[in-house]
């Protein structure tokens, strides 16, 4: 190993970072194919890291923007059979096979180890074709850039999967997409192999592997013994029947009691000695806790249009909307997006709690109080709603949406909503959705707009 952390082996490298290790193929010339060298570096750098105790999560990816692997170096495997080929062949055919020249661990490295009981993650950075899906899928978690492809490519060859592609993927994906795949030789991109199950995440080209880097950084922070226990419980009890499982569980839960980690854990969760359990520590799951809050701010506020129905199930039918189409930032904003205007609660208070992220989106979609001539305020809310960002518009957007549907389903029962000026508020509404569709929102939530306008429309010109 050299100063920088680095393998002797310059294709495979192995860089040490804190608890993190970073395992590159750094063969971009050949779409980082994996040969004799390759693959002894392989099985070299895992090794390392799995006897390594200072080293917690591991993350694998390709050199380049071309591929994260794309498999087996094919010059390599025809050296076996031709010896006019001036490189090394990926094994020794002269040994013949029933030498066993092949590893009994994989073909191109360690690919059919299965005691590494601690995380790794793929880096798709490209191409993941053949032995380099395989790859990927030895990992426990896949984070793929936009651009990033998966396939059985090697069915073009007539070369099996030999390191664990026919028992990995049907683990991950399922029989039939397994099948699917396996059959055709079809390459699919990152957004369908997410839909699959085979990536966790999808990242803008050029990012997965900060990403993953990231997350390897947030999961190294944790405990370690209890992770390992639990991933060692479910790799091996998957697939056994359930009380074979449970066995599996509770031998393995049954050797971390026996360790004082345990115990220094739960102690810690009483003194509150963890970033989750300080005062002001971000919420586990925001969405949850600006639904909570707002729960709780919004309890004296009055039913929206009057109902009697607590006024809380405004926003949280913002939010529902907002759910099928943002993220969860969005999503808490959605929950939000009345606290500032409608109850004493500031800026500031939001920002307090939530941060400065979700404070800016909870003003953009609030009126701004200092402006008392109403149809001037309507207009300056609806102008920054549309300029502040997607997150914004789509809170905007699924707010109107709740409104008409509310205002539609009070005139269907015969409300008198007299105060309310229902026919300019359509108008406002049809405006809006107009404007929301120039500056661009998902068009299933268009849809549905001009929809439930049109319905209020004909429910207001019923005599």
């Amino acid at each position: 190993m050299n100063p920088a952390g680095r393998a002797d082996n310059a294709s495979v490298l192995y860089e040490k970072r804190g608890a993190v290790r970073l395992l590159t193929i750094n063969r971009a010339e050949r779409m980082n194919a994996i040969g004799p060298v390759e693959s002894r570096g392989l099985f070299d750098a895992l090794g390392r890291f799995r006897d390594d105790e200072t080293a917690s999560v591991l993350v694998i990816t390709g050199a380049g923007s071309d591929a994260f692997c794309s498999g087996a170096d094919l010059l390599a495997a025809t050296a076996m059979y031709r010896t006019d080929l001036d490189v090394e062949p990926l094994f020794d055919p002269s040994a013949g096979l029933d030498n066993h020249p092949i590893p009994a661990e994989g073909n191109i490295g360690p690919t059919r180890w299965t005691d590494i009981h601690k995380p790794i993650i793929a880096a798709v950075n490209g191409a993941a074709y053949a032995g380099g899906l395989e790859w990927a899928c030895l990992a426990h978690m896949r984070i793929a850039d936009e651009h990033a492809s998966f396939g059985v490519t090697c069915r073009r060859w007539n070369v099996g999967l030999g390191d664990g592609g026919t028992q990995r993927l049907p683990r991950l994906i399922g029989m039939s997409r397994a099948m699917d795949l396996i059959i055709t030789g079809r390459v699919i991109g990152a957004r369908e192999a997410e839909r699959f199950g085979l990536v966790n995440e999808v990242t803008v080209s050029g990012r997965c592997l900060d990403r993953a880097l990231e997350l390897a950084e947030t999961i190294a922070g944790l405990p370690q013994p209890a992770l390992r226990t639990d991933m060692e419980a479910a790799t091996l009890g998957f697939g056994r029947p359930l009380d074979e499982g449970l066995e599996i569980e509770s031998e393995c839960f049954n050797r971390l009691i026996g360790q004082p980690e345990l115990r220094v854990g739960t102690e810690r969760f009483l003194d509150r000695d963890h970033p989750d359990r300080r005062p002001g520590a971000t919420p586990l799951f925001l969405p949850a806790r600006a639904y909570a809050f707002a729960e709780k701010i919004h309890r004296d506020t009055p039913g929206k249009f009057g109902s009697k129905k607590p006024f809380v199930g405004h926003p949280a039918a913002v939010a529902t909307e907002v759910a099928r189409y943002g993220d969860e930032v969005a999503v808490c904003g959605a929950y939000l997006h009345d606290t500032v205007e409608k109850t004493d609660t500031t800026a500031g208070e939001v920002e307090d709690i939530f941060g400065p992220e979700i404070r800016e989106l909870v003003v953009s979609v609030s009126d701004d109080p200092s402006i008392t001539d109403g149809t001037e305020r309507r207009h300056e809310h609806r102008s920054r709603a549309l300029t502040s960002g997607e997150s914004a518009r789509l809170i905007y957007a699924c707010d109107r949406l709740d409104g008409i549907r509310q205002m539609s389903a009070m005139l269907d029962r015969g409300d008198d909503l007299t105060e309310f000026e229902v026919e300019r508020r359509a108008a406002s509404w049809r405006e809006d959705i107009g404007l929301l569709a120039e500056a661009g929102i998902p068009s299933a939530l268009l849809v549905d707009l001009e929809r439930e306008i049109d319905r209020l429309d004909r429910i207001i010109a019923t005599p």
